[in-house]
């Protein structure tokens, strides 16, 4: 351990702090097993629903040609990341995202899902469980008002709706 880290775990200590050095000193010693001869670490970096999503809905929206191999990969990819809760988390396990699941909700659309699919009106209704889309954040509703990249989403009846002003 660094000189840092001893004078840091040296104090007297009691019983929550000897739980708290032993935890430190444990992934301080998990984290430079990992470290590379020269000093770096490598982490697989796994991003969440939305930058696919956003990913997929900037390129429908700039009307580039669609890259069918490309969004059959990203849509395998969000349909795995679905959560239990039928939305999209912001993090593995996580709690529903509204925003992350209105995303990856409309991204899926538009690579061809069909709304009545299983993950598709699980989503729908985990999203009108939580308010609906009008529950996303305040910055993405305003990207739906204002119809940038992400376009409009409408939510009602059931059934997502699309219009990029």
């Amino acid at each position: 351990m660094s000189d840092t880290l001893n004078d840091l775990t040296d104090s007297k200590p009691n019983a929550a702090s000897s739980v708290l050095d032993r935890a430190i000193a444990a992934a301080t010693e998990a984290l430079l097993a990992r470290q590379r001869p020269d000093g770096h670490w490598v982490f697989e970096l796994e991003a969440d629903a939305t930058i696919p999503a956003e990913y997929v809905l900037l390129r429908h929206y700039l009307g580039e040609p669609v890259d069918a191999a490309l969004e059959a990969k990203i849509a395998v990819y969000l349909r795995r990341i679905q959560g239990a809760h039928g939305g999209w988390p912001l993090f593995r396990d996580g709690d529903l995202d509204v925003s992350a699941t209105v995303k990856a909700y409309f991204a899926l659309k538009m690579i061809g899902d069909s709304v009545d699919a299983d993950h598709m009106r699980r989503a729908r209704e985990a999203l009108h469980a939580r308010g609906g889309a009008e529950r996303a954040t305040k910055r993405q509703r305003q990207r739906l008002d204002d119809g940038e990249p992400e376009c409009v989403i409408a939510f009602a009846a059931g059934v997502a709706v699309e219009n990029t002003k």
